[in-house]
């Protein structure tokens, strides 16, 4: 499938969505990638990757299968 095919076929399916929400979710998604700006981080976030660097470090982590477990598991209530 060539640039313009794949245009095309985009376009069609966001023709056919009609909830808001995931139209704007698209939208911003697009946006994002053509920002081209460099991003700041706040000292916010700064803070969180150093706590999560830190639980990393330290081995409180949890593996892939584990959360998903969790979710399973929080989706039954």
């Amino acid at each position: 499938m060539n640039t313009a095919e794949l245009k095309l076929d985009l376009i069609n399916h966001i023709k056919s969505i009609t909830d808001k929400a995931r139209l704007k979710e698209i939208l911003q998604q697009l946006k994002f990638q053509a920002d081209e700006s460099i991003y700041i981080t706040s000292e916010e976030e700064k803070k969180a990757i150093s706590e999560a660097r830190y639980q990393i470090d330290n081995g409180d982590v949890l593996s892939n299968n584990s959360v998903q477990e969790e979710i399973k598991e929080w989706l039954k209530k």
